[in-house]
């Protein structure tokens, strides 16, 4: 009556001990017992680029409403200026960029070919499914980072595994993937922990990292990688 489904009778038990022998696997809810069954196919997200249906169309630029220090800013000409790759990226990181860091965004979706473009700093977004769906997006994060003089560039989330699917590196589904609000993350640099929020079943390949990349951060739990650095240019991401 109002469209809310409801299930019982389900050995939850048996479900969680299949998952932890498994990993994650589909799943499906049939309407209906005996011959009255109504079958319904399995449907694999990880199948689809996700990205591609999530992604905004058009190109888009953002500039933060103008304060007393903009004039001379205007004058001088010298406002940041950020491109976003938007593979699924969330409002509040544009609102964030724009009205806190005041920077000029332009964010473009996730087949947009930038590598022509002149920005003073490449942003890979949060997005959902497989990274490596999203080619056309590693091509264009590679010939950025195959300039003379590249942009700094960093990733968040699939930018961290696109960033690194650009680098040379792989990727690799995982068994559970990392899901709540509670994930810690180990600093390879200091030792400091952070407890982040996440919800990702894909990770970067630590072991596949070019000699000039390497681990920035780690989950304390299961090891998988949260984050990758350059030795030497200014690119970096966080998962």
């Amino acid at each position: 009556e109002q469209r809310v489904p409801g299930i019982y009778g389900v050995d939850t038990r048996a479900v969680t001990k299949l998952i932890r022998q498994h990993g994650a696997v589909l799943g499906k809810i049939e309407i209906g017992s005996g011959a009255m069954v109504q079958t319904i196919e399995f449907d694999n997200p990880n199948t689809r680029n996700l990205s591609a249906q999530v992604s905004r169309t058009e190109r888009q630029v953002f500039l933060p409403p103008p304060l007393d220090a903009d004039v001379a800013i205007a004058d001088q000409g010298k406002r940041v200026h950020i491109l976003a790759v938007d593979c699924g990226i969330k409002n509040n990181i544009i609102r964030y960029l724009v009205n806190v860091l005041r920077v000029k965004l332009t964010v473009v979706p996730w087949d947009y070919d930038f590598s022509g473009e002149e920005f003073d700093g490449l942003f890979l977004s949060n997005g959902p499914g497989d990274p490596t769906h999203c080619e056309k997006t590693i091509d264009h994060i590679r010939v950025v980072m195959q300039r003379p003089n590249p942009p700094p560039i960093f990733g968040i989330c699939l930018g961290n595994q696109l960033l690194a699917l650009a680098a040379g590196a792989k990727t690799y589904k995982m068994k559970f993937g990392n899901r709540g609000m509670n994930q810690p993350c180990v600093d390879l640099r200091t030792t400091r922990c952070y407890i982040t929020p996440q919800n990702h079943g894909y990770a970067v390949d630590n072991h596949s990292l070019p000699s000039e990349w390497a681990p920035l951060m780690v989950n304390a739990n299961d090891g998988s990688n949260e984050g990758i650095i350059h030795q030497m240019r200014p690119w970096f991401s966080v998962q």
